[in-house]
């Protein structure tokens, strides 16, 4: 079940020239006075803050160009993601140019692993360096650094991670979080790029502000403030880049002309990453540093041979975790789904975690058993801190370390069952079921005849758009879907077509092709409005992100309870093995004692249908008045308990088409029938029951198991068997 969330709700009105619903957008951004609006909607490198307010930068300089002065050999140790790998670049760039004797090292993820390492830092001082340059990294290196200084290295740490109780006694520390920087959430290649500004001002900026804008929307930090303007900028040099690596790798990706934030996200971040994550992640320092066109073609050929590569052992981790999901998982209890391989790649389980987790909305953690340890990559869901979570069980791992969203581990093996339930009972315990809910924001309502091409045209004063400054979503409220059906080579996209208010607008939903077959009528839809060109002819489209049936604004417990049962009521007339877009794990998995509670027996149904046919004009609390709770079941609020078994009875008749039923205002219609209805055979019911969400029956099938389960094709809505037992 879906839910659609504002993302502001505070009080609106329109900022000055702006229209309202682009007011919401602003606010929703944090945008909220005219000066604020100003430097947003036009962003430019004049915005970018003084280096030197940066914690140490100003020492950092001194150390470097000491360093360079005295002809000492530098060495800049990164991180092996996007990141790491485009700071490194970036960094060591500026300080060849101003004369340094410098050289990069990033470890390998495979063998030394995240961060400094003793045996590196011993190796870098046997080799003769003398300056020490972290970037991406270092900040809580406390140990090493300290290793490092007493083998004779000056160190300086520039990262933008998480500061720790004890910061590394570096000679100096650079990181935003640090005392007060104007804005905190630069990414490591941005820390690097104030260097650069400190030491060549806006020159040396322009230089390499396209190396930090692949970074900075790679490493998915906000792209609000100074990484506004770091994107917009780099994205309009990349477009024209004299870089022959970078260029070779964009076009390996099928880019030109105009660049979008997402093109960074989704086709050369990963590219730049597949070299740590199979092999070695200097090669992608030489890509963006290489002024020779014939070994920048051969290093992006090499990254497009291991994207590919990173591609397939992802789908192939996907298989087998998703074939392990009902086998090592309870789907009836866990809150966090765990599934443990064998020498599953350690540099892609953190992407398989992070598409189970969309896919399922349930923190994930997949590990990967090696020798007598596992490794494992975890990712969360907004309102479940896995690293608080983590760190309840912390006495089980060798080590661990992340934050709210996503983190890494090690565990013997021998701790793996142990963890399980540990970790399970602390997130049950902790957190919400609400928040196994996918949810959906949106920034504004809007009704179809709103969307208009000068609408469209003021959309793109947002760009860049990703994490902190999203697409532009909006709500459509009560429209009737005219059409709806799967187009795509594997069917997996939907086209439809929307009616509201005596507008009717087309629109694509990509992804959501399982929608057009279910029964949808009157939908909620959320959309960014677009421009569809097509044989010369420009039209106006929604690209729909979400769609549901129509719900009242305002919805409360019972609302919930019944929007839970409507999914339900969709999922069970298909094909149980195939979960729907959006959907989450199951609906029915956040209502647990509450199904518990509920009584299937036809005795009791037959008296619910009894109850409504002699009551034809009663209430809903009257009616719930009349219904019987299962006996052996001690609810905690025997009424709620009466109002469940009720609703669950209107759902189940009106899917046999016994009745006809809204909630609000409440009124039902009982529908004249032939023949015999047995609602043990409904698709609902059994669906449940497959489930084991009524106490004291055993699970028929798991439905995620890969069988057909209880609602295959012979269990469809509306279908009423010929006999069973005597008709309600």
């Amino acid at each position: 079940m879906q839910e659609f969330r504002k993302r502001y709700t505070g009080p609106v009105s329109s900022l000055p020239d702006l229209p309202l619903w682009e007011s919401e957008l602003l606010r929703a951004r944090g945008v909220d006075t005219p000066e604020k609006a100003e430097r947003f909607l036009h962003p430019e490198l004049s915005q970018l803050h003084d280096p030197a307010l940066l914690h140490d930068l100003p020492k950092a300089v001194e150390l470097i160009r000491e360093a360079i002065a005295e002809e000492k050999r530098i060495l800049i140790y990164g991180d092996y993601d996007a990141d790491g790998v485009c700071a490194t670049a970036l960094l060591l760039e500026t300080l060849r140019e101003e004369g340094a004797k410098a050289d990069f090292y990033i470890p390998s993820r495979h063998s030394e692993g995240y961060g400094l390492n003793g045996a590196a830092v011993r190796k870098i001082a046997e080799d003769g360096y003398r300056l020490l340059i972290t970037v991406d990294c270092g900040i809580t290196s406390v140990s090493e650094v300290a290793e490092a200084r007493r083998l004779g290295m000056t160190v300086i740490v520039t990262d933008h991670h998480e500061i720790p109780e004890r910061l590394p006694e570096a000679d100096a520390v650079l990181d935003p979080l640090l005392e007060g920087y104007p804005f905190p959430r630069l990414c490591g290649a941005g820390v690097a790029l104030k260097i650069c500004q400190a030491m060549q001002g806006m020159a040396g900026v322009e230089k390499r502000i396209e190396i930090a804008a692949l970074a900075t929307v790679a490493d998915v930090v906000p792209l609000m403030d100074e990484n506004r303007v770091i994107v917009r900028e780099g994205l309009a040099r990349m477009e024209r880049t004299a870089r022959p690596g970078l260029r070779a790798l964009m076009e390996n990706a099928g880019l030109s002309g105009k660049l979008r934030s997402e093109d960074l996200a989704f086709r050369l971040g990963p590219r730049i990453n597949a070299a740590g994550r199979l092999e070695e992640a200097g090669q992608g320092v030489t890509l963006l540093m290489t002024g020779d066109a014939a070994e920048g073609k051969r290093i992006a050929d090499h990254l497009e041979e291991n994207n590919r590569r990173r591609q397939d052992l992802e789908r192939q981790i996907l298989r087998e975790a998703a074939a392990l999901l009902p086998i090592q998982t309870d789907l009836r209890r866990d809150r966090c789904l765990i599934l443990e391989g064998e020498g599953w790649n350690s540099g892609l389980i953190g992407l398989a975690a992070g598409k189970l987790c969309e896919r399922f909305h349930h923190p994930v953690i997949v590990l990967s058993r090696q020798e007598e340890n596992a490794v494992g990559s975890c990712r969360s869901v907004p309102g479940i801190n896995i690293w608080e979570m983590l760190n309840r069980c912390a006495d089980l791992f060798v080590r661990f370390g992340g934050h709210e969203q996503a983190a890494g581990l090690t565990i013997p093996l021998e701790n793996i069952r142990e963890f399980r339930q540990r970790l399970n009972e602390a997130i049950r315990e902790s957190c919400d079921d609400r928040c196994f809910l996918p949810v959906e924001e949106y920034d504004a309502e809007l009704h179809l005849d709103q969307v208009t091409e000068e609408m469209v045209r003021a959309l793109e004063a947002l760009e860049p758009t990703g994490c902190g400054n999203p697409s532009p979503v909006f709500l459509l409220r009560g429209a009737e879907l005219q059409e709806s059906r799967r187009v795509g080579r594997d069917g997996s996209h939907l086209k439809l077509s929307l009616l509201e208010g005596g507008a009717v607008m087309g629109g694509i939903a990509f992804g959501l092709g399982d929608l057009a077959d279910q029964p949808l009528w009157q939908v909620d839809a959320l959309f960014t409005p677009g421009v569809n060109e097509y044989a010369g002819r420009r039209s106006l489209q929604l690209q729909v992100r979400a769609l549901r049936p129509r719900r009242e604004e305002g919805a409360g417990e019972r609302e919930f309870f019944l929007a839970c049962l409507q999914e339900m009521t969709l999922l069970s007339a298909k094909q149980a093995e195939r979960i729907p877009a959006g959907a989450g794990l199951r609906p029915e998995y956040l209502l647990k004692e509450r199904l518990d509670g509920l009584d299937t027996d036809k005795d009791k149904l037959r008296g619910a249908y009894t109850a409504l046919r002699k009551n034809p004009e009663a209430g809903l609390k009257e009616l719930a008045d009349l219904m019987e709770i299962r006996e052996d079941q001690k609810p905690a609020d025997p009424e709620k308990a009466r109002e469940d078994q009720l609703l669950l009875a209107l759902t189940v008749f009106e899917q046999l088409g016994l009745l006809t039923w809204q909630p609000e205002p409440f009124r039902f219609r009982l529908l004249p029938f032939r023949g015999k209805k047995n609602p043990e055979e409904n698709p609902l019911i059994r669906y449940l029951r497959a489930l084991g969400c009524f106490s004291g029956q055993e699970p028929e099938k798991d439905p995620t198991s890969g069988g057909k389960g209880p609602s295959g094709p012979e269990g469809r809505a509306g279908d009423a068997p010929e006999e069973g037992p005597a008709a309600l």
